[in-house]
């Protein structure tokens, strides 16, 4: 695997996966093959074989998959058949700046007489244009480039192209792509084709960069490397490829002469924005490539590959897939489907796959544009709230008509505040859970979704962390990158007239015990608009994972596995309408893209004027407790008996015995919480709480830290 960057004069940057002292040995026992037929050529006479005129002798099958977010990288398809062209035009020498080649090496350069060609035939025996567009988030710059490579057509049948919108940069700017060579294919078949950034199209059309990846997945060789080789270094056993001496020339100085002319416009130097040309010599070496059971290169030109992939077929006129996106804001990594009672929403026509001669929309819940014809997008309100059905049909030019129908296209929040005073959820079926929606942005198993088990009782939602997935599946999909969310309704929080808390009881684990390794993020923010979200606070590591590394699917078995968590809300959030968003982010190892999470539970979900801990106090037995206990902050006498408590006595002294605080509580309630401030703790440390009432005469160790 190699990438290589954007910037000018990048080198060229080898990064392979490992390979064992065998695939090494078959990668010298292969190469030896190849430059031993190299030898029989009579290069004294390859200026007369060398002027082709694009015949083809080997036709290789070619899948794009188009990974995107709805974002710039979903170029359209035209663009990709005109991209193939373009490549083919530098394998066949029919690149109209041939004319620019220096005289020097005219009569080596040659065709390849190879070209490649967009499939007809899909794996399944179903017509195709040899293009998919796949929805996910691995478009954008995974830990682990390889586990974008998903939906890989049989590599021994197609070489796969996939295009993202981010590759992980490189020291020399924006990388451009990557590439699996033969001897990588032979160990890692999954991850075999190319990979590109979509600035590949249209930037970089009118050089030979892009046909060095093609030419690079053919095993074709650099004709020189300056690293550690000696000046003006012959490094790729091909004759009419010249010595140079590494290759950081620029197109400026074409007829540097210090290793006698080094080829600079060679699609095969690393410098190749004025790469135009191959040698005969490399055409030779690349077809002897395809004869040979090298990382299956010789199954692509096999006559049952030729026929099951329809080499033999023109590209067909087939029925457009429609499909459509919802108010996505492309600077963003996600998607928004969630918006209140008036707002506009965007939906944009998508399909693909055909000339789209027109288009007939329908939405659901009231909406100010029922039914549209729209070909582009269409802007509308909603006055209904839940979830918002469209439906899109969309006709070609004389193939027909599909239909899109999206039950989930958009949620619209009840514009009605529910009171947030004494409100508590616990996640049991028809309990308000319709006002709770649930995103999956990218319909897969890293999910929300509610669960048989719970704190107080039976019921929780869940986020499914932990990986399911097994070999050779887990090879691609890595959940990097992901995001899950769950709205809640719009709540009046102004109940709460002095502090206001968020609580919930949550229980977590992580898969990995590797602390570095535990990537997975519970954010949670706030907004008052459903458009502009203010954040409250992410949960992350021990405190999201609080029963630690558990190596199976985690699920709680009692009380004792729950923490409490509490969110003091700032003034801003306590209004008369705010909704709140739970957003989980799975993470993965950098390393393998496999999950380092593990599942992750959330219950008992509501609004106090005390942190969950205090709160809970009516859930306790009759006594004394301290909470939180220890504290780094407040801390909370709290203390219930049966009898109504008339007077309760507090004093709090250090570990020497020094009084540093004392106060008299009166209340004629059997729920008593009596406020320790924090400003009073003013060294980390133990401390002796004691408490008199009529029935309690109690002593209790508080801890700050």
């Amino acid at each position: 695997m190699a990438l290589l960057s954007i910037a000018q004069n990048a080198p060229v940057r080898e990064q392979k996966p490992s390979a064992n002292a065998a695939t090494e040995y078959y990668q010298q026992q292969i190469t030896e093959q190849v430059l031993k037929q190299l030898d029989k050529i009579d290069w004294n006479h390859v200026d007369r074989t060398t002027s082709g005129s694009g015949s083809v002798l080997y036709t290789i099958p070619v899948v794009v998959h188009v990974l995107h977010n709805y974002g710039p990288e979903l170029v359209a398809d035209t663009i990709i058949y005109n991209w193939i062209d373009k490549v083919n035009s530098y394998f066949l020498k029919t690149n109209p700046d041939t004319v620019n080649i220096i005289d020097k090496f005219k009569s080596v350069a040659a065709s390849t007489q190879i070209q490649f060609k967009l499939a007809t035939i899909d794996p399944y025996g179903n017509q195709t244009k040899g293009v998919e567009h796949v929805f996910t988030y691995l478009t954008y710059e995974p830990g682990n480039l390889d586990q974008a490579k998903i939906n890989q057509w049989p590599q021994e049948r197609y070489l796969n192209i996939w295009l993202v919108n981010t590759i992980p940069s490189g020291a020399g700017g924006v990388v451009l792509g990557d590439y699996y060579t033969p001897l990588e294919a032979s160990y890692s078949p999954y991850y075999d084709g190319i990979i590109f950034n979509y600035e590949t199209y249209p930037s970089y059309l009118d050089d030979g960069e892009i046909a060095y990846y093609f030419a690079r997945y053919l095993n074709l060789p650099h004709p020189c490397n300056g690293y550690g080789h000696p000046l003006c270094a012959d490094n790729d056993g091909i004759a009419d490829t010249p010595p140079c001496d590494g290759e950081y020339y620029t197109c400026t100085n074409i007829y540097d002469t210090a290793c006698d002319t080094p080829n600079v416009q060679n699609v095969m130097t690393n410098n190749t924005t004025c790469g135009i040309m191959f040698t005969y010599g490399q055409g030779q070496y690349m077809q002897n490539v395809l004869q040979l059971d090298f990382g299956n290169r010789d199954s692509l030109i096999a006559p049952y590959t030729f026929s099951a992939t329809g080499m033999n077929q023109p590209m067909q006129d087939l029925a457009p897939v429609a499909d459509f996106s919802v108010n996505f804001p492309f600077a963003s990594h996600y998607p928004y489907w969630f918006a209140c009672q008036a707002q506009n929403i965007i939906f944009k026509n998508e399909s693909w796959n055909d000339t789209i001669v027109s288009a007939a929309w329908t939405f659901s819940n009231n909406a100010d544009v029922p039914t549209s014809n729209s070909l582009t997008a269409v802007v509308n309100k909603f006055h209904q709230p839940g979830w918002v059905t469209v439906t899109l049909a969309a006709t070609g030019n004389n193939t027909g008509t599909s239909e899109l129908i999206n039950s989930n296209a958009a949620f619209i929040a009840d514009s009605i505040a529910t009171n947030a005073f004494n409100y508590v959820q616990e996640f049991t079926p028809g309990s308000g859970m319709d006002k709770w929606p649930i995103f999956n942005y990218y319909r897969n198993n890293f999910k929300w979704q509610l669960a048989n088990t719970g704190y107080f009782d039976n019921s929780s939602i869940e986020y499914t962390s932990y990986d399911t997935r097994t070999f050779p599946e887990n090879t691609t999909g890595s959940p990097q990158g992901d995001i899950d969310d769950i709205f809640t309704p719009g709540f009046d929080l102004t109940v709460f007239s002095g502090e206001c808390y968020l609580n919930f009881m949550s229980s977590g684990a992580s898969f990995t015990t590797n602390i570095h390794n535990m990537n997975d993020s519970l954010e949670i923010d706030y907004s008052t608009n459903a458009s502009t979200w203010y954040k409250l606070k992410v949960l992350k590591g021990e405190a999201l994972d609080n029963k630690g590394a558990v190596s199976t699917p985690y699920t709680p078995s009692g009380p004792g596995d729950w923490v409490a968590n509490s969110i003091s809300l700032p003034i801003a959030a306590i209004t008369p309408y705010t909704i709140f968003r739970f957003r989980y982010h799975p993470g993965a190892n950098d390393t393998t893209g496999i999950s380092s999470g593990n599942n992750f539970y959330l219950d008992h979900f509501n609004f106090n004027s005390f942190p969950e801990s205090v709160a809970m106090i009516d859930k306790m037995p009759d006594g004394l407790s301290l909470l939180p206990n220890p504290t780094h902050g407040d801390s909370y006498v709290v203390i219930k008996d049966r009898s109504a408590i008339a007077t309760a006595s507090l004093v709090v002294t250090d570990i020497t015995g020094k009084v540093v605080y004392e106060t008299t509580s009166h209340s004629n309630t059997n729920n008593t919480r009596i406020e320790i401030p924090a400003n009073v703790l003013l060294s980390k440390g133990l401390y002796l709480v004691h408490v008199i009432t009529d029935n309690i005469n109690q002593t209790e160790k508080l801890v700050v830290y």
